[in-house]
């Protein structure tokens, strides 16, 4: 990659790294891999008071390859957010969400087309950690992955936990 379009891809990030609700490191077991490290950041984009009590944000997953069927970047610009109820988010030191991710991952590894996943998922953090569980399908090469990520994390655990903050 040329260094021209780095440095575009760095002011990009900057702004929505500036955006960040969620910032992680962490590591990553799938089956049939070795251990992997994910990168991972998202960014609210849709997060208006509703009865369903969901949000929209967008965001950016990067995973090394360690053996595992689906690693590289992930673009997700739809990470629909499901919390319970306003009140268990604002009275618990810990945030419970129920997500569904889609995005188109570039899988860097291997000669596999890059294609569109959904990533229906669990994700708890409790201050400065995370653990998030789900399943990876790849729609467009057809593959699927159970994974259980987990890591250090700047999050809504981290602000819950300092800050009296709430969902609205």
């Amino acid at each position: 990659m040329s260094r021209s379009y780095k440095i575009a891809i760095l002011l990009l990030l900057i702004p929505m790294l500036g955006r960040a609700q969620f910032l992680g490191l962490g590591g990553q077991y799938a089956s049939k891999s070795d251990g992997q490290f994910v990168a991972s950041f998202s960014f609210p984009t849709i997060h208006p008071k509703n009865p369903l009590n969901c949000f929209i944000s967008s965001g950016l997953e990067y995973t090394t390859s360690g053996g595992a069927e689906m690693a590289g970047l992930d673009l997700k610009p739809l990470q629909l957010s499901w919390f319970g109820s306003e009140k268990f988010f604002n009275k618990t030191p810990f945030t419970l969400l129920l997500n569904l991710d889609a995005g188109y991952l570039f899988d860097f590894r291997r000669g596999q087309k890059d294609g569109f996943v959904l990533t229906p998922n669990l994700y708890l953090d409790y201050k400065y950690f995370f653990v998030k569980t789900g399943y990876d399908f790849d729609v467009t090469n057809g593959n699927k992955q159970f994974f259980v990520r987990g890591g250090v994390c700047l999050g809504l655990g981290t602000l819950k936990s300092f800050l009296d903050t709430q969902i609205w």
